[in-house]
């Protein structure tokens, strides 16, 4: 039997801001390879999909959020 992990509304948070931050770095390098003069298409691919990814584990860790405190406001 596997047991439920216990979370704090405050590591939640925490996590909603560390992604955050992963997904405004990697705009940060998407935009870079979309200025190259020969932008690597396979790479901006790549990117474009993790950043997508982490746009999703952002809604999802809301969501979990919501759940165990749906008063929280959250700033992250």
């Amino acid at each position: 039997m596997i047991s439920a992990r216990k979370v704090s509304p405050r590591s939640l948070m925490a996590r909603i801001a560390t992604l955050r931050q992963r997904h405004r770095a990697l705009d940060a390098r998407i935009l870079d390879e979309e200025r190259r003069p020969m932008p690597d298409m396979a790479r901006l691919k790549r990117l474009k999909q993790e950043r997508l990814g982490l746009k999703d584990a952002i809604a999802v860790t809301r969501m979990t959020l919501d759940r165990l405190a749906p008063d929280t406001t959250r700033t992250a």
